[in-house]
Protein backbone atom coordinates (compact mmCIF):
# COMPACT_ATOMS: atom_id res chain seq x y z
CA UNK A 1 0.00 0.00 0.00
CA UNK A 2 0.99 3.52 -0.66
CA UNK A 3 0.28 6.87 0.59
CA UNK A 4 -1.24 9.16 -1.81
CA UNK A 5 2.25 10.83 -2.55
CA UNK A 6 3.68 7.31 -3.51
CA UNK A 7 5.56 6.64 -0.98
CA UNK A 8 4.63 3.48 1.38
CA UNK A 9 1.98 4.11 4.07
CA UNK A 10 3.11 6.28 6.74
CA UNK A 11 5.77 7.47 5.05
CA UNK A 12 6.68 10.59 3.75
CA UNK A 13 10.71 11.81 3.82
CA UNK A 14 12.51 8.72 4.74
CA UNK A 15 15.98 9.51 5.63
CA UNK A 16 18.85 6.44 5.18
CA UNK A 17 20.51 6.45 8.69
CA UNK A 18 24.14 7.83 8.23
CA UNK A 19 26.68 7.60 11.40
CA UNK A 20 28.11 10.94 10.35
CA UNK A 21 25.31 12.30 10.14
CA UNK A 22 23.13 10.85 13.63
CA UNK A 23 25.73 9.92 15.21
CA UNK A 24 24.16 12.64 17.91
CA UNK A 25 20.59 11.19 16.96
CA UNK A 26 18.31 9.10 19.26
CA UNK A 27 14.91 7.42 19.26
CA UNK A 28 12.52 8.25 21.57
CA UNK A 29 10.45 5.49 23.05
CA UNK A 30 6.85 5.74 22.20
CA UNK A 31 3.41 3.95 22.50
CA UNK A 32 1.37 6.59 20.75
CA UNK A 33 0.15 5.06 17.06
CA UNK A 34 -1.37 7.87 16.11
CA UNK A 35 0.18 8.11 12.99
CA UNK A 36 -2.27 5.20 11.69
CA UNK A 37 -5.35 6.30 12.97
CA UNK A 38 -6.63 7.46 9.22
CA UNK A 39 -6.01 3.93 7.92
CA UNK A 40 -8.81 1.57 7.37
CA UNK A 41 -6.09 -1.38 6.30
CA UNK A 42 -2.84 -2.07 7.15
CA UNK A 43 -0.36 -4.52 5.06
CA UNK A 44 0.01 -8.05 6.56
CA UNK A 45 2.73 -10.81 5.44
CA UNK A 46 1.08 -14.19 4.98
CA UNK A 47 3.69 -15.48 7.73
CA UNK A 48 1.29 -13.15 10.20
CA UNK A 49 -2.14 -14.60 9.14
CA UNK A 50 -2.16 -17.12 12.65
CA UNK A 51 -2.08 -14.31 14.99
CA UNK A 52 -3.84 -11.64 12.61
CA UNK A 53 -7.22 -13.95 12.31
CA UNK A 54 -7.80 -13.48 16.28
CA UNK A 55 -8.72 -9.81 15.48
CA UNK A 56 -8.83 -8.75 12.04
CA UNK A 57 -10.61 -9.88 8.72
CA UNK A 58 -7.56 -10.26 6.22
CA UNK A 59 -8.45 -9.56 2.72
CA UNK A 60 -6.51 -8.48 -0.56
CA UNK A 61 -5.91 -4.97 -1.77
CA UNK A 62 -4.69 -4.45 -5.68
CA UNK A 63 -1.23 -2.82 -5.17
CA UNK A 64 0.65 -3.85 -8.45
CA UNK A 65 -1.03 -7.12 -7.79
CA UNK A 66 -2.70 -8.78 -4.94
CA UNK A 67 -1.42 -8.02 -1.57
CA UNK A 68 -2.88 -9.48 2.04
CA UNK A 69 -3.95 -6.41 4.47
CA UNK A 70 -5.88 -6.59 7.80
CA UNK A 71 -8.91 -4.06 8.12
CA UNK A 72 -8.88 -2.23 11.08
CA UNK A 73 -11.98 -0.09 10.48
CA UNK A 74 -15.39 0.31 8.80
CA UNK A 75 -15.18 3.78 7.74
CA UNK A 76 -12.42 5.38 5.46
CA UNK A 77 -10.20 7.56 7.25
CA UNK A 78 -11.09 5.29 10.63
CA UNK A 79 -8.75 3.23 12.76
CA UNK A 80 -10.77 1.49 15.30
CA UNK A 81 -8.19 -0.39 16.96
CA UNK A 82 -6.44 3.36 18.17
CA UNK A 83 -8.12 5.36 20.77
CA UNK A 84 -8.11 8.91 21.12
CA UNK A 85 -4.87 8.89 22.99
CA UNK A 86 -2.73 7.23 20.42
CA UNK A 87 -3.16 3.53 21.69
CA UNK A 88 -3.50 0.30 20.04
CA UNK A 89 -6.67 -1.80 21.80
CA UNK A 90 -5.22 -4.05 24.46
CA UNK A 91 -4.50 -7.83 23.74
CA UNK A 92 -4.46 -7.33 20.07
CA UNK A 93 -2.20 -8.09 17.78
CA UNK A 94 -0.01 -5.35 16.56
CA UNK A 95 1.08 -5.81 12.77
CA UNK A 96 4.77 -5.99 12.33
CA UNK A 97 4.26 -2.61 9.51
CA UNK A 98 2.80 -0.56 12.16
CA UNK A 99 5.69 -2.15 14.96
CA UNK A 100 8.60 -1.16 12.83
CA UNK A 101 8.03 2.42 12.48
CA UNK A 102 9.46 5.07 11.88
CA UNK A 103 12.05 2.94 10.28
CA UNK A 104 12.33 1.49 6.63
CA UNK A 105 14.20 -0.59 4.93
CA UNK A 106 14.80 1.13 1.58
CA UNK A 107 17.16 0.16 -1.69
CA UNK A 108 20.14 1.74 -2.07
CA UNK A 109 20.66 4.02 -5.38
CA UNK A 110 23.61 2.18 -6.64
CA UNK A 111 23.10 -1.73 -5.78
CA UNK A 112 18.84 -3.43 -6.16
CA UNK A 113 20.35 -6.15 -4.01
CA UNK A 114 21.38 -3.87 -1.22
CA UNK A 115 18.95 -2.16 1.32
CA UNK A 116 19.49 0.27 3.93
CA UNK A 117 18.30 1.73 6.86
CA UNK A 118 16.04 4.55 7.12
CA UNK A 119 13.65 6.70 9.22
CA UNK A 120 10.59 8.91 8.62
CA UNK A 121 11.68 12.54 9.54
CA UNK A 122 8.27 13.74 9.83
CA UNK A 123 7.92 11.17 12.59
CA UNK A 124 8.97 12.92 15.80
CA UNK A 125 10.42 10.20 17.02
CA UNK A 126 14.60 10.60 16.10
CA UNK A 127 15.45 13.88 17.38
CA UNK A 128 18.63 15.07 18.59
CA UNK A 129 20.13 13.67 22.11
CA UNK A 130 20.71 17.53 22.92
CA UNK A 131 17.09 18.16 22.61
CA UNK A 132 15.62 14.84 23.59
CA UNK A 133 17.93 13.53 26.81
CA UNK A 134 15.35 10.78 27.11
CA UNK A 135 16.22 9.19 23.85
CA UNK A 136 18.34 6.23 23.18
CA UNK A 137 21.36 6.95 20.51
CA UNK A 138 21.10 5.60 17.47
CA UNK A 139 24.50 4.78 16.96
CA UNK A 140 27.77 3.82 19.37
CA UNK A 141 30.81 6.13 19.57
CA UNK A 142 32.26 3.24 17.32
CA UNK A 143 30.07 3.66 14.85
CA UNK A 144 27.77 0.65 15.27
CA UNK A 145 24.09 0.41 15.71
CA UNK A 146 23.38 0.67 18.92
CA UNK A 147 20.85 -1.70 21.19
CA UNK A 148 17.90 0.39 20.44
CA UNK A 149 18.34 0.22 16.73
CA UNK A 150 19.53 -2.98 16.36
CA UNK A 151 15.72 -5.11 17.12
CA UNK A 152 14.37 -2.38 14.89
CA UNK A 153 16.96 -3.29 12.31
CA UNK A 154 16.10 -7.53 12.90
CA UNK A 155 12.37 -6.56 12.36
CA UNK A 156 12.44 -4.73 9.22
CA UNK A 157 14.42 -6.80 7.35
CA UNK A 158 12.53 -10.21 8.47
CA UNK A 159 9.30 -8.27 6.90
CA UNK A 160 11.07 -7.50 3.99
CA UNK A 161 11.79 -11.36 3.98
CA UNK A 162 8.24 -12.42 4.52
CA UNK A 163 7.16 -10.06 1.93
CA UNK A 164 9.38 -11.84 -1.05
CA UNK A 165 8.66 -15.09 0.18
CA UNK A 166 4.88 -14.07 -0.19
CA UNK A 167 5.22 -13.01 -3.77
CA UNK A 168 5.20 -16.84 -5.49
CA UNK A 169 2.01 -17.47 -3.16
CA UNK A 170 0.00 -14.11 -4.03
CA UNK A 171 1.17 -14.84 -8.14
CA UNK A 172 -0.58 -18.30 -7.36
CA UNK A 173 -3.82 -17.33 -6.55
CA UNK A 174 -4.11 -14.57 -8.68
CA UNK A 175 -2.82 -16.90 -11.97
CA UNK A 176 -5.79 -19.29 -10.76
CA UNK A 177 -8.13 -16.69 -10.39
CA UNK A 178 -9.19 -17.66 -6.86
CA UNK A 179 -9.64 -13.65 -6.13
CA UNK A 180 -13.03 -11.99 -6.37
CA UNK A 181 -14.08 -8.25 -5.79
CA UNK A 182 -16.41 -8.11 -2.42
CA UNK A 183 -17.90 -5.46 -0.59
CA UNK A 184 -19.44 -5.38 2.91
CA UNK A 185 -22.98 -3.38 4.25
CA UNK A 186 -23.09 -2.61 7.58
CA UNK A 187 -25.72 -1.17 8.96
CA UNK A 188 -25.55 1.12 12.40
CA UNK A 189 -28.02 1.26 15.05
CA UNK A 190 -28.77 5.01 13.72
CA UNK A 191 -30.28 2.96 10.99
CA UNK A 192 -27.41 4.91 9.16
CA UNK A 193 -25.38 2.31 6.22
CA UNK A 194 -22.04 1.79 4.81
CA UNK A 195 -20.72 -0.03 2.12
CA UNK A 196 -17.00 -0.67 2.74
CA UNK A 197 -15.63 -2.25 -0.57
CA UNK A 198 -11.92 -2.35 -2.99
CA UNK A 199 -10.46 -5.14 -1.55
CA UNK A 200 -11.14 -8.86 -3.12
CA UNK A 201 -11.14 -12.18 -1.29
CA UNK A 202 -10.29 -16.14 -2.09
CA UNK A 203 -13.46 -17.57 -3.85
CA UNK A 204 -13.65 -20.68 -1.62
CA UNK A 205 -15.67 -22.88 -4.27
CA UNK A 206 -13.47 -21.53 -6.74
CA UNK A 207 -10.43 -22.99 -4.59
CA UNK A 208 -12.19 -26.48 -3.46
CA UNK A 209 -12.71 -26.73 -7.44
CA UNK A 210 -9.00 -26.52 -7.72
CA UNK A 211 -6.99 -29.86 -9.32
CA UNK A 212 -5.62 -32.32 -6.52
CA UNK A 213 -2.32 -32.35 -8.01
CA UNK A 214 -2.69 -28.45 -6.93
CA UNK A 215 -3.88 -28.45 -3.82
CA UNK A 216 -1.03 -31.48 -2.83
CA UNK A 217 1.55 -28.56 -3.73
CA UNK A 218 0.43 -25.74 -2.17
CA UNK A 219 -0.15 -27.63 0.56
CA UNK A 220 3.52 -28.68 1.03
CA UNK A 221 4.48 -25.37 0.70
CA UNK A 222 1.54 -24.29 3.37
CA UNK A 223 -0.12 -22.19 1.29
CA UNK A 224 -3.68 -24.09 1.87
CA UNK A 225 -3.24 -23.20 5.85
CA UNK A 226 -2.61 -19.78 4.36
CA UNK A 227 -5.82 -19.83 2.51
CA UNK A 228 -8.01 -21.57 5.59
CA UNK A 229 -6.76 -18.28 7.99
CA UNK A 230 -8.03 -16.13 5.21
CA UNK A 231 -11.42 -17.53 4.80
CA UNK A 232 -11.86 -18.20 8.59
CA UNK A 233 -10.86 -14.16 9.44
CA UNK A 234 -14.32 -13.80 7.59
CA UNK A 235 -15.64 -14.07 11.07
CA UNK A 236 -14.28 -10.75 12.03
CA UNK A 237 -16.03 -8.69 10.46
CA UNK A 238 -18.99 -9.19 13.58
CA UNK A 239 -15.49 -7.93 15.67
CA UNK A 240 -15.20 -4.56 13.90
CA UNK A 241 -18.70 -3.56 14.57
CA UNK A 242 -18.85 -4.55 18.40
CA UNK A 243 -15.57 -2.33 18.12
CA UNK A 244 -17.70 0.39 16.24
CA UNK A 245 -20.11 0.72 19.16
CA UNK A 246 -17.43 1.00 21.52
CA UNK A 247 -14.82 3.24 20.07
CA UNK A 248 -14.63 6.70 18.82
CA UNK A 249 -14.29 8.09 15.50
CA UNK A 250 -11.06 9.07 15.06
CA UNK A 251 -10.69 12.11 12.25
Amino acid sequence: MASGSGMPLFYQKPQVLHFEAHKDMGIVASTDYSFAANATAIPLSVSEFMPAIRHYPIVFVNAGGPAPVAITGIRQGQNLMIDSKGAWENNTYIPAYIRRYPFILVQAPDDQDRRMLAFEATSGRVKPLAEAPEATRLFESDGKPSDAIKPMMQLCELYHQHRAQDSEFLKAIKDADLLVARHVDFEFPDKDRYRLDGFQLIDADRYRALPVRTIRDWNKKGWTDAIALHLASAQNWSLLMDRNRKVPTIN
